[in-house]
């Protein structure tokens, strides 16, 4: 009997551990050679360039970080909540890290999966050392959805001796945005600038008339952001960011 009874209790045990594995998020793991793409459906052989998120209680895998965004932008333009937990593998040994915690390193100089043309890495650090030339950009997870992801809200506008034409240009909160700008009639360049979005770097339109493209998120809603000369804050027109100021106004 007392034995019977130790048998039961080791076995409890046992159960107890695998129903406690069981409950936990799922470990990103990708099995080379085996497991698919979920958006473009090709076999992954180079889980060092591979990425996932975690969906359902599955890790789902994408053979690149350029087909989980696809996959991200599709789902977010049609209204759904993309999954937060993504996880991006380290080009140096196919590690996963979480993607907030991933450096990306935009190149057209590394031979990629997908021509996706980015390689990610653990720490800034590793993917600075990787950087070799001038048109490589380091950035961060926002940042590379920024400048690689689909458009949301496309911006063309005209900067003239009487301003920005249109005078008032409109996106939405969480938007990304592709800015074209050009200038007409300037007898010289133009630096402008965003009031209110510090983040987003002034641009340049040159007197030539040669278009710029300038991409950010729109993160912050407001009635009207002005768009200001930065030589002397000339006001030159404006930008209206539609949506919520607080969750509260967001679930109403």
């Amino acid at each position: 009997m007392k034995d019977h009874g130790m048998f039961r209790l080791a076995a409890i045990a046992a159960f107890c551990v695998l129903v406690a594995g069981c409950g936990g998020e799922p470990t990103p793991e990708i099995m080379a050679g085996v497991d698919g793409c979920a958006s473009c459906g090709m076999v992954i052989d180079r889980v060092n360039e591979a990425a996932g998120w975690i969906e359902g209680g599955d890790f789902v895998p994408f053979c690149s970080p350029g087909c989980l965004l696809a996959e991200h932008d599709a789902l977010r333009r049609s209204g759904q909540t993309p999954p937060e937990a993504v996880f991006l593998a380290d080009y140096r040994d196919g590690t996963f890290a979480p993607a907030v915690e991933t450096a990306f390193l935009l190149t057209d100089h590394v031979p990629t999966v997908m021509n996706a043309r980015v390689v990610c890495f653990n720490s800034v650090m590793a993917a600075g050392d990787m950087r070799q030339h001038e048109d490589e950009i380091v950035t961060d997870w926002t940042g590379y959805r920024v400048l690689r992801g689909e458009p949301d809200t496309v911006i063309e506008t005209v900067f003239g001796p009487g301003g920005m034409d249109p005078e008032v240009v409109t996106t939405n909160k969480g938007d990304i945005v592709l800015w074209r700008a050009r200038s007409e009639g300037l007898e010289e360049d133009l630096t402008w600038a965003i009031k209110g979005y510090p983040e987003v770097e002034p641009a340049i339109v040159a007197a030539t008339g040669a278009e710029i493209e300038l991409r950010f998120m729109a993160t912050r809603p407001g009635a009207g952001f002005p768009i200001e000369s930065v030589s002397d804050g000339e006001p030159l027109g404006m930008i209206k960011v539609s949506g919520a100021h607080t969750a509260d106004e967001a679930a109403q």
